[in-house]
């Protein structure tokens, strides 16, 4: 199945657009939106070029992660804390309008479990965001859905990720939402920057298919899947690329 990927010059402009596009998918309509935002560079990346615009409907979003590690909000290491600092703080959200993941609660299977309560009881029995960002990890986890972890098979709204499970810096036990989460999000944008992402995208877009062992093939590109590429994390591809054939 054809695919389309957005390669972008730069990893700043890559940034730039999927912030466009998510500021204009929120902005269509006149209902309450809902946003699981992400972690990392890129996620932070993102939340920042979304902060400096004026095109959201800022008092209509109710904001919520696609997954956290556990982790005091305070830590480093919080995707949350991330997000204050990079958006909410800075478009001075409504805090009714932030959604956590409840780390005070300690064992990540009950933080996991009481975030579920969460999405079921703000955005839905079956939650439907309007849209959830992502990155892609060097190991191609998204959101903290690891290569082989249990959670890749769950069919409630947020798992747990044990710390065993997790292959990628921060070592840590994690919560993240869930394959029928990201089937269901009516908007998906990925965002994958830098040389050291350029062998995970080409094992997200090509065969052999085994989301399992490759986690970012369940979020290929289609009509509800964006993703925007810098051209270091798209050299593979682009180096055995094709001229398309004369129409």
């Amino acid at each position: 199945m054809a695919m389309t990927l957005e390669v972008y010059p730069t990893d700043a402009e890559a940034f730039e657009a999927a912030a466009a596009l998510a500021a204009a998918r929120l902005a269509d309509g006149s209902d309450r939106r809902t946003v699981a935002l992400s972690g990392g560079r890129g996620g932070r990346a993102v939340m920042l070029a979304l902060a400096a615009r004026d095109d959201v409907p800022w008092d209509r979003v109710d904001w919520f992660w696609g997954d956290e590690r556990c982790v005091p909000p305070d830590d480093p290491r919080s995707n949350v804390r991330l997000a204050r600092e990079s958006l909410l703080a800075p478009r001075a959200i409504d805090p009714a309008r932030i959604h956590v993941p409840a780390l005070d609660l300690g064992d990540p299977e009950r933080i996991a479990a009481d975030y579920a309560t969460t999405l079921t009881r703000v955005v839905g029995a079956r939650p439907v965001f309007d849209v959830v960002f992502l990155g892609v990890g060097t190991n191609t986890h998204i959101a903290s859905l690891m290569p082989g972890c249990a959670a890749l098979r769950a069919t409630v709204p947020v798992a747990a990720v044990r710390v065993e499970e997790v292959s990628e810096e921060p070592i840590v036990a994690r919560v993240t939402i869930t394959p029928p989460v990201l089937t269901a999000a009516r908007h998906v944008i990925v965002a994958v920057t830098g040389e050291a992402k350029a062998a995970p995208v080409v094992a997200a877009l090509r065969p052999p298919d085994d989301p399992t062992r490759v986690p970012a093939q369940l979020v290929r590109p289609s009509d509800r899947i964006s993703w925007f590429v810098d051209r270091a994390a798209a050299a593979e591809l682009l180096r055995d690329a094709r001229p398309a054939a004369p129409s």
